[in-house]
């Protein structure tokens, strides 16, 4: 990283990611050529994985069936620092190998992550929508084996912190 002075730590990244709205998941298609995609990732840094779910076939599952190896990055916070010219930010980045969840107790582990940080006032419904939707629903694990994060504050001392 070329400003190390804006470099965190894993811990730090594993906040940013927490605190994304989404994250953009960067692969190689069947055909060699880049591709990512918007996913909406849950974070599990106890067991140092990272779960996302998508459709039962796609580029995505075709993609890292033929290469695991993802990067998948996140921003955390952004803002314009005004009249300065530069923007406030915390990011990260998770390179590793991404593999289908086959499990079926993980697989439920996952979407039971994933359906509280996105809609935890829905959890009511969760047998329901599960019932209707699991067997159509792929579970795929991000095992990262490299992370970094930048963060950059202007001259704040950490407006992530205090984003909630």
């Amino acid at each position: 990283m070329r400003r190390k002075e804006r470099e965190r730590d894993a811990a730090f990244a594993w906040r940013v990611l927490a605190k994304a709205p989404y994250g953009v998941l960067a692969m190689t298609d069947t055909e060699g050529k880049p591709y990512c995609v918007p996913v909406s990732p849950a974070a599990d840094p106890d067991y140092g994985v990272i779960y996302f779910h998508c459709a039962t076939e796609g580029t995505k599952l075709d993609a890292i069936a033929k290469d695991p190896r993802v990067c998948l990055s996140a921003v955390g916070h952004a803002a314009v620092v005004p009249n300065a010219f530069e923007m406030e930010y915390a990011s990260a980045a998770f390179r590793g190998r991404a593999e289908v969840v086959t499990d079926e107790s993980e697989r439920v582990k996952a979407m039971l992550l994933l359906c509280t940080l996105y809609d935890p006032k829905g959890m009511g419904r969760f047998d329901e929508v599960m019932g209707k939707y699991f067997a159509r629903t792929t579970v795929v694990k991000i095992v990262p084996d490299e992370i970094t994060a930048k963060q950059y504050s202007g001259d704040r001392p950490d407006p992530f912190a205090h984003r909630h």
